[in-house]
């Protein structure tokens, strides 16, 4: 929520399943989504294109551990009314 005071705790499991994910998703972008082998680095330009690559693979990274934790929620949440109404 967007309330003053609020604090979001993201719990540390998610933090430490996020290096993984990340270098996951930063792999794919780097050599297969965004080919960035086939630029020099020789500009400040590439440099920033590389920077540009990692910071949405951050991003990326993030969204797919919120929708993981999302998912897991929502099972919990299913399997719970499950057993309530047996």
């Amino acid at each position: 929520m967007l309330v003053k005071d609020y604090t979001v705790i993201f719990p540390k499991f998610y933090w430490v399943l996020l290096i993984p994910v990340f270098l996951g998703v930063s792999y794919y972008n780097i050599f297969f989504d965004w080919q960035l082998q086939q630029f020099s680095v020789t500009e400040a330009e590439d440099f920033g294109r590389y920077v540009f690559v990692i910071v949405l693979s951050i991003f990326q990274s993030f969204i797919t551990i919120l929708l993981i934790s999302f998912a897991v929620s929502l099972l919990k949440y299913l399997f719970r009314s499950k057993e309530q109404n047996s």
